[in-house]
């Protein structure tokens, strides 16, 4: 072997293939766990949000219905006292009901 061939340094190339498929393995499993990430975030937004909505529908004068959804909204009187239970159904196959007791202040 030549003087050049002896001092030639960097890695082999068995070496530089593993840590192309090492790189390859660990970029792959990020990307699976950012998109799972994601996608929790963005159910647990929209589980908020359909809180938030029950929360708007069980107030005494409650808005409009939401676009493609159903609200179905029940009210009982009992002593002074009002009830109003509100069920909401999204096209996406989310529900949530949420029952809320409205009552007078007394003076």
């Amino acid at each position: 072997m030549s003087n050049a061939m002896k001092r030639q340094r960097g890695f082999s190339l068995p070496e530089t293939v593993l840590a192309m498929a090492l790189m390859v393995l660990t970029v792959t499993a990020l990307g699976g766990y950012q998109r799972g990430m994601a996608q929790g975030v963005h159910q647990l937004n929209q589980t908020r949000q359909l809180w938030r909505d029950a929360w708007r529908y069980s107030q005494l004068s409650a808005p409009s219905p939401p676009a493609g959804g159903q609200v179905s909204r029940m009210q009982t009187s009992a002593q002074r006292c009002v009830s109003i239970t509100v069920t909401i159904s999204m096209p996406v196959a989310k529900r949530a009901q949420m029952t809320r007791l409205h009552c007078p202040v007394s003076q």
